[in-house]
């Protein structure tokens, strides 16, 4: 096998020169585009810097859409840099003039095999330029049942992050219902349920000044932008009152906020002693009898003792 490779006449059949003007004419091509492709990240990266604004909610949605815009740019700049590499290393060894010619033809054809990915690429560009949502907001799209933080926007796929950590990928053209969590503002609604036996004046009452505690802290003025509702009874449940309580706050804080008045009011209900109920069932048997009340397990104990 050695003697036969040996015998043939390399010389005569490659011309080494050429072909040593190949390569470094292809590895100056693939510098060329991974420079250029980093020339793109790095002018993209200063896009993506903070922005002095006092009002909160122009500096965050300026913010938000200049990382969009540069996600976009990576995205679009990576497929055009990669497609003019492949050609210029396509010329290196056959004429490209006829190829585009046919390859113009094959497009076409492909296209009609590929309308997924036409849909994917459209239905991406009309999701960034309406702004209907943008790196860094918490969206649910209903048509995946997933919710989760955007990572990433490009022309095709749209990356979602949920709070368990989990990545979803999703092509934008299975995208038609999506729903924005932090567009803007949030709110945190919470329905609070206590025992039909409070009085519900006081307990309102006791909900506002835990509002207003709240409101008035420096620690959290800032994220809650407007003084919180406490509209009233919201429900009348099977076994509570359940009232409500509304908080407007900066995108993507309404779960901290929340968080924080329900350790607060628990603590406040446990010293006015305002019950929180939790569900219980009562049993009649026949018309007019007694009813029964579940034992207790000490009761279920003695019984059994006994």
């Amino acid at each position: 096998m050695l003697e036969a490779l040996r015998s043939i006449p390399w010389a005569e059949i490659v011309d080494w020169r050429e072909a040593l003007a190949d390569a470094v004419r292809i590895a100056v091509i693939v510098v060329l585009a991974f420079l250029a492709y980093r020339v793109v990240r790095l002018a993209t990266g200063r896009l993506q810097r903070d922005i002095d604004e006092e009002d909160p909610f122009d500096k965050r949605r300026r913010e938000q859409r200049l990382r969009t815009v540069a996600s976009l740019l990576n995205s679009i700049a990576a497929a055009v840099i990669v497609g003019l590499a492949l050609l210029m290393i396509l010329a290196t060894f056959i004429e490209i003039g006829p190829l585009l010619a046919t390859a113009g033809v094959a497009g076409l054809a492909i296209s009609f095999g590929a309308q997924s990915l036409v849909k994917d690429i459209l239905t991406g560009i009309f999701l960034m330029a309406e702004e209907q949502f943008g790196i860094g907001d918490v969206v649910s799209v209903k048509d995946k049942g997933v919710t989760g933080l955007v990572e990433r926007i490009s022309l095709r796929t749209t990356v979602l992050r949920d709070v368990e950590g989990t990545v979803h990928v999703i092509p934008n053209g299975e995208i038609t219902m999506v729903s924005n969590l932090t567009k803007g503002w949030s709110k945190a609604v919470l329905d609070i349920g206590v025992a039909y036996r409070e009085d519900v004046d006081r307990v309102l009452g006791v909900l506002r000044e835990e509002c207003d505690a709240l409101w008035q802290d420096e620690e959290w003025s800032e994220i809650v932008l407007e003084e919180p509702e406490v509209p009233g009874v919201q429900a009348l449940a099977d076994s509570s009152v359940v009232l409500r309580v509304i908080f407007k706050t900066l995108p993507l804080k309404q779960w901290d906020v929340a968080r924080e008045y329900r350790r607060r009011i628990k603590r406040r209900f446990d010293d006015e002693g305002i019950e929180i109920p939790f569900p219980h069932r009562t049993i009649y048997v026949g018309d007019g009898a007694d009813f029964l009340v579940a034992p207790r397990p000490a009761e279920i104990d003695e019984h059994a003792t006994a």
